[in-house]
């Protein structure tokens, strides 16, 4: 087999290389260099740096591949290449300018494709997890409600906990806590009723009696990822815009559980089914004269608003 011949580098270039690579290619080392070599050293910073300014789109399925087969062939002629020498080659022979070309592309592609990968990995496992969970509480409140008249967890009176504004900070209410009872009373395990088994969820509060009853319920949210507005409340910022989604998934969307059991993504809190045609907020009430608002103790102007509280 032929064996491809080495690029040769100029002298002077290659010991210019020696101290770039010595020094890290620390740009401030040139000014330490002999004067001979100055230029060259500044050539070959000018060189990396165009590589390293170079845009990055994101890579095709096909270029990846492309890639990927590419450093597999040239491993494999590597290893067929490959001698052993009592002295090993110097540092100089082993980073040429094609390999160091080479090496800062392939870095460049990797990535470019690993970064976005893992993250979109997180945001799907995290999704399904968080889905998995409420599909659990979706379980534990039909075995509740079959086990209690149909009725749904209630810790308190609607009235009472409307009116008490110690329950929490801000007057917060912590509609939340009643999903609680169904991990004390063995309907799922204790982190079905967290995100991930850490973040809080939001649970319906009632706006009429008759949706403190599962089996007499039209098919509407139920429970979900937390209410991203009280949690701003909370944490005493005012917000201007309703429509934000759940901080849970970085505000990318909210897992919602409805009343048959099923769990939806959704991209926004806004629902199309809601009283009469309007869409309906699940973050906020919709009170008597039609405004949208933050406050939980507003009348609401339909007996089938759909709130889903912290």
């Amino acid at each position: 087999m032929n064996r491809p011949e080495e690029t040769k580098i100029d002298p002077v270039e290659a010991e210019a290389l020696d101290f770039l690579i010595a020094a890290e290619f620390d740009p401030t080392a040139v000014e330490r260099m002999p004067e001979n070599l100055r230029a060259h050293a500044r050539r070959l910073l000018g060189e990396l740096q165009h590589i390293k300014a170079y845009p990055i789109a994101p890579p095709s399925d096909s270029l990846i591949d492309a890639t990927l087969a590419r450093i597999a062939q040239e491993e494999r002629r590597q290893s067929e290449r490959m001698s052993f020498s009592n002295s090993p080659p110097s540092l100089r022979r082993r980073l040429g300018i094609p390999n160091i070309v080479a090496v800062a592309a392939m870095l460049i592609i990797a990535a470019g494709v690993a970064v976005p990968l893992t993250n979109q990995v997180r945001q799907s496992q995290s999704q399904l997890m968080c889905a998995n969970g409420l599909r659990s509480v979706g379980s534990g409140l039909s075995a509740y409600a079959a086990d209690n008249r149909g009725v749904l967890p209630m810790t308190a009176g609607l009235g009472s906990f409307l009116s008490d504004s110690t329950s929490s900070d801000s007057g917060i209410i912590e509609n939340a806590q009643h999903l609680d009872m169904l991990s004390k009373n063995g309907y799922c395990d204790s982190k079905c009723t967290r995100c991930n088994g850490s973040r809080n969820l939001s649970y319906r509060i009632p706006m009429h009696k008759s949706q403190t009853n599962l089996s007499s319920m039209q098919r509407s949210p139920v429970a979900a990822d937390a209410n991203p507005l009280q949690t701003m409340v909370r944490r005493g910022v005012t917000p201007v815009n309703f429509s934000m989604s759940s901080q849970n998934h970085a505000q990318r969307g909210q897992n919602v559980l409805f009343s048959d059991g099923s769990v939806i993504w959704m991209v926004t809190p806004n629902l199309s089914n809601g009283p009469k045609g309007l869409f309906d907020n699940i973050w906020v009430i919709r009170d008597k004269n039609g405004i949208e608002t933050i406050n939980l103790r507003a009348n609401p102007k339909h007996a089938l608003e759909i709130l889903l509280a912290n």
